[in-house]
């Protein structure tokens, strides 16, 4: 997958189209709708990763970007959490905490749980956990599409 490297100074809306093209590359691949959730939900994050760390934005751009793909329909949050945990660990609260993100978690009865570390060298590294709703009161797989508008979750 190649993906243009974003020339002038990135910006949050700027990094709009490189999230929703990223995902709906992932999604293009032959034999995505067959994919089980935690499959898509993997294809999704490794591609938007890949072109958010091309771009060359910093942490709070990637992080108000992915907060606003989030608001818009364009990616879960749970992507967007998974994709911060990848490429901007140090903004991975910020997304957590968010309100777009934490009522798309909410409307669609999944949760996400984030754990931040910090090395002795100062490093970041990030732990999300990403669960659905079950029947039952159970857990269930996390799903990429619960709540997305976006055309490679087929809405």
């Amino acid at each position: 997958m190649a993906f243009a490297q974003v020339a002038s100074v990135a910006t949050a809306q700027s990094l709009q189209g490189v999230i929703s093209t990223a995902a709906r590359t992932a999604a293009a691949q032959s034999g995505f709708q067959a994919l089980a959730a935690d499959a898509k939900t993997a294809a999704i994050v490794t591609s938007v990763s890949n072109a958010l760390s091309l771009s060359g934005a910093s942490s709070e751009v990637i992080a108000d970007a992915l907060i606003q793909a989030v608001a818009d329909g364009t990616i879960s949050a749970g992507v967007a959490l998974s994709v911060a945990a990848a490429v901007a660990p140090d903004m991975a609260a910020k997304i957590a905490a968010a309100p777009a993100v934490v009522a798309q978690l909410s409307r669609t009865g999944q949760s996400a749980t984030v754990t931040a570390s910090t090395n002795a060298a100062g490093g970041v590294s990030v732990l999300v956990g990403l669960t659905g709703a079950g029947g039952g009161g159970g857990t269930a797989a996390y799903d990429p599409c619960a709540g997305v508008i976006a055309a490679y979750c087929g809405g």
